[in-house]
């Protein structure tokens, strides 16, 4: 049971910390592509995600 919590808690984390990186790029790209009227959703949607990974980490 513990081996499976574990496993678990490492896939989770793994999965946040893809989350984040996935709304870096994000952000990234609109601002590049100068698309700046998507930011706002952006930014709080890569601000739920560190919030999300560091959550994971306490």
């Amino acid at each position: 049971m513990d081996q499976a919590n574990g496993l678990r808690n490492l896939f989770s984390k793994e999965s946040s910390k893809n989350r984040v990186i996935s709304a870096q790029h994000k952000v990234q790209q609109a601002i590049i592509k100068g698309e700046y009227n998507d930011l706002d959703k952006l930014m709080l949607e890569l601000e739920d995600a560190q919030s999300d990974f560091e959550s994971r980490f306490q």
